[in-house]
């Protein structure tokens, strides 16, 4: 299922939580959101959803406002942040609900998932912890199988194992069905290993929108080793994202004009000169720096 964000915008009263976005979630794309606490992300999710109606603009999935189209709706899977379920029920129970509502439900895909997070079928729902809590959202919205996967923080909670599991479930719930999966988490590094598109807002505003192989392509680092000090003003150029210093030893993370530096740097003699591996946590850091992220909001170690 592919998503079309046209001229978004939501107002509340006098604050405006989402200021003009245009964006496009490919068909079976893994497609990650981030950006600081209060930037948007929840809103923008929950219009995506057809929770919220927008002030202005429009969403689309397959080419349809999903608020108008329950049939539309029971093609997509939602992970909240925190999922309210009915707290008197039983793991079996949200099985038996879930068994009666949706026509696409899969009781094979819930005791599979259900089996592989050992939760069990006679836990009651409010005895269940943060992580198990967030297993059952987990299941119950697998078991439906979507083609539309819409996450808001969905490793909250989970420890690492289980969220590595997840992880894992995730990319093959998108290799084997197609699925489009599009994903809101503080957590880079996860995005890192599952996404191929990527977007960031700040104060309701798009701030970037791309893939993660062309993100990786426009922002290199550069390690090199020299005998002597380098000239200053190789290391102000203005494609130059930040510059770090060990001995002899410089990284270089640079956006612009790499080639040139490249060629500048080889000029110098060094004893060592080469790209070296970049994490996006890295790029957001030293690309977005200067627009005024909370990175501390952002980025959970």
């Amino acid at each position: 299922m592919k998503i079309v964000a046209d001229g978004l915008t939501k107002t509340f009263r006098e604050k405006t939580a989402l200021k003009d976005i245009n964006l496009t979630v490919p068909q079976g794309a893994v497609f990650g959101l981030v950006g600081p606490n209060g930037a948007g992300k929840t809103t923008l999710i929950k219009i995506i959803m057809g929770l919220l109606q927008p002030t202005h603009g429009s969403v689309l999935i397959d080419g349809q406002p999903v608020h108008q189209d329950h049939r539309l709706k029971a093609r997509i899977g939602y992970l909240a942040d925190y999922q309210r379920y009915y707290p008197g029920f039983k793991v079996k129970d949200m099985y038996r609900l879930y068994r009666e509502t949706y026509q696409r439900w899969s009781p094979e895909r819930f005791e599979e998932m259900r089996q592989v997070f050992n939760l069990p079928e006679n836990a009651q729902v409010k005895h269940l912890s943060k992580g198990m809590h967030t297993q059952l959202s987990i299941i119950l919205n697998l078991a439906l199988k979507p083609e539309l996967l819409v996450l808001d923080e969905p490793t909250a909670g989970l420890d690492p194992v289980i969220r590595r599991q997840f992880l894992s479930i995730l990319m093959d719930e998108v290799a084997k069905n197609g699925t489009t999966v599009f994903i809101s988490t503080h957590h880079l590094h996860e995005l890192e290993r599952i996404c191929d598109h990527l977007a960031i807002i700040h104060e309701g505003r798009l701030m970037s929108s791309e893939s993660l192989e062309g993100l990786k392509k426009k922002v290199r680092k550069i390690q090199a080793a020299f005998s002597g000090s380098l000239p200053a003003g190789v290391l102000q150029k203005p494609g130059v994202l930040n510059v770090e210093q060990t001995g002899r030893v410089y990284s270089i993370t640079v956006e612009e004009g790499i080639d040139e530096l490249m060629t500048e740097l080889r000029q110098l003699q060094p004893l060592f000169l080469d790209f070296v591996d970049i994490s996006l946590e890295e790029i957001f850091i030293h690309r977005m720096g200067g627009e005024g992220y909370a990175f501390k909001q952002i980025l959970t170690p």
